[in-house]
């Protein structure tokens, strides 16, 4: 990335602990461990990591569904953490939108299609008041963008009147009707069918190009992240174990956990034999990590110092990095 162009959402140290049990019995869960990403204009950076790795911790925090812990959210230069006022937290919102991974319930059952698209237009004022038929053609528009055609086939609809695909198109639709700068995509084609999922991943880079937006795509698909991001990164227990371009990373993996993952995509080259790397274990409890790296007991390269302090980060000429001690720490 060019040192010219700036980020337009920034993470620094983003840290979020849940807190269960009782006073008398606390358990602390560590989901986010000082997470710091960027999100540019009209890029994508893909978070990738099994679940319960922190990913979608860290997309709620961005969408300020969960107040961090620590660290810092940058919007456009400011530090949206200390904006606690109603009107900053709804700028904000216009500007950072979410789509959801169930398209089946992030749309009300209740409420036609025309009603999902209008409601964000006139509450962060996007339509001119009392012009019922300005606000009928944005509706019309933002279906026509997201290729629901025509569009008043699909206008007085219910959710249940559609398909996944179409469902989630018209979720793509209503984060679309606010003008949204950064757009953030919680696994959006992963409850979808097989044979539909290409076409909603080229409708959301036709609409990166084409307004500018800047992605953050969470998934646990390498194939779809390598197809979809100009970035990704590897989250693991928390925290995130590797950055580097999409090809970089999937042609040269740093990080053992990076590499493990990588064996589990089915390779036609390979046949029935089975992956390369050792897999065993199950991701750790989030509630007792120990101070070393968590991947440790997962780990075939496993050192002594790897269980007793977390690795720093080692940074590599192309700005690819990883936490991992197999790398020296520049």
């Amino acid at each position: 990335m060019s040192e010219n162009i700036q980020p337009i959402l920034e993470t620094r140290g983003l840290t979020k602990h849940f807190f269960t049990g009782n006073a008398l019995s606390r358990t602390v869960v560590k989901a986010v461990q000082d997470a710091t990403l960027q999100v540019y204009p009209e890029k994508v950076v893909a978070l990738v990591g099994e679940s319960g790795s922190g990913k979608s911790t860290i997309v709620r925090m961005l969408a300020q569904l969960y107040k961090p812990t620590s660290g810092d959210i940058i919007f456009e230069g400011e530090n949206i953490v200390k904006h606690t006022s109603r009107a900053a937290l709804l700028r904000y919102r216009g500007k950072v939108q979410m789509i959801f991974q169930d398209p089946f319930a992030s749309l009300n059952p209740v409420h036609k299609v025309s009603y999902c698209l209008q409601r964000p237009l006139r509450i962060h004022h996007k339509a001119p008041p009392g012009m019922a038929s300005a606000l009928h053609r944005q509706t019309i528009e933002l279906l026509e963008q997201v290729s629901l055609i025509p569009a008043e086939d699909y206008i007085k609809k219910y959710p249940h009147q559609l398909s996944g695909g179409q469902r989630q198109r018209v979720a793509i639709a209503r984060a679309l009707a606010v003008e949204p700068k950064v757009i953030l995509a919680d696994e959006p084609v992963s409850m979808l069918d097989v044979s539909i999922r290409l076409g909603v991943l080229n409708l959301m880079d036709r609409l990166r190009e084409m307004h500018g937006i800047g992605f953050l795509y969470v998934t646990h698909d390498l194939a779809s992240a390598r197809y979809f991001a100009d970035e990704i990164l590897v989250m693991y227990a928390g925290w995130i174990v590797e950055k580097a371009k999409s090809e970089e990373l999937i042609q040269n993996p740093k990080h053992p956990y990076t590499q493990l993952l990588l064996s589990a995509v089915p390779d036609p080259s390979r046949g029935l034999r089975t992956a390369e790397i050792e897999i065993k274990g199950e991701i750790p409890n989030l509630a007792n990590l120990g101070a070393g790296c968590p991947f440790a007991p997962r780990c075939s390269k496993v050192m002594e110092k790897c269980n007793t302090v977390m690795p720093p980060i080692t940074t590599f000429d192309d700005g690819s990095w990883t936490r991992c001690y197999l790398f020296p720490n520049n």
